[in-house]
Parts: structure tokens; sequence; C-alpha cells
């Protein structure tokens, strides 16, 4: 079953499941750079961190320069077991350019599994062949 965690008005709307070890986070509108660092302390807060990842912006957006998309990397690998994190799928509108996704993607190339993808079926699809446990499907 998937908890839903929201916070106010925040634009990410994180839903976790313990069991199959996934989270998803959904970005509606934009999501400031202040945002999206604040749902990298929540995954470690949470314990989340070793689970796989989707972020899906195709209702949204990342508003993020070059600086704090580093910025925010910099702030992962600082943190206790960041070399535990688990896959990342970037879900992104295929008609809008994803320059934050992209640059993630960029910075972390070799320390975990990060891939874009235009759809969220392809993006489970990858997850599930990057699962250190089988999911309960």
């Amino acid at each position: 079953m998937l908890s839903t965690e929201t916070r106010g008005t925040m634009p990410i709307h994180l839903d976790v499941s313990h069991l199959d070890r996934v989270v998803i986070a959904v970005v509606i509108g934009d999501a400031s750079a202040a945002e999206v660092m604040d749902l990298g302390r929540r995954f470690s807060e949470a314990g989340t961190r070793h689970y796989r990842k989707i972020l899906d912006t195709t209702a949204g957006a990342l508003i993020m320069n070059d600086a704090e998309v580093a910025a925010l990397v910099e702030q992962l690998r600082g943190r206790p077991n960041a070399d535990a994190r688990g896959p990342l799928a970037f879900v992104v509108d295929p008609l809008r350019a994803a320059p934050v996704a992209e640059k993630y993607a960029e910075l972390t190339a070799g320390e975990r599994p990060v891939k874009i993808f235009h759809s969220l079926h392809a993006a489970r699809r990858w997850l599930d062949e990057h699962s250190k446990i089988m999911p309960r499907r």
C-alpha cells in the first residue's frame, strides 16, 4: 500500500511503498531548488535512500540552474550512506527540454543508475530491472 506525504502547498508529492522499496515523487507545477533539496532531505529522513525512485515531472518543472543542481549533488554525496542510493528514473514530458534531469544524470554518472524516460511505464520497467529485490507485482 502506498502512503502519501505532502506538506502544505509543496509542489512535490511523495508516495512511498516500503513493501516494494519504491518512491514516486510527482512534481505538480514549478519546484524550486530549495524544494528539490528538501525532497532529498525527506528521502534521507524516511530511510528511503536505497529505494528505487521515480521523479515524475510531466505535470510540472524543476526550476534549477546548473549551479543549484551541482549543489544538490554535493549535498546528497555528503549525507551518510551516500553510496547506498538506489536507482533513479526521471519521467519527463517528451515535448519539453529536461535540463535539470540531464544535468543531474551527467553529474552522477557512475554513482548509481540514473535514466530519463518519457513514460512512467518504461521507467517502472527499468527500475524493476535494477532492483536488488523482486518487487511485489
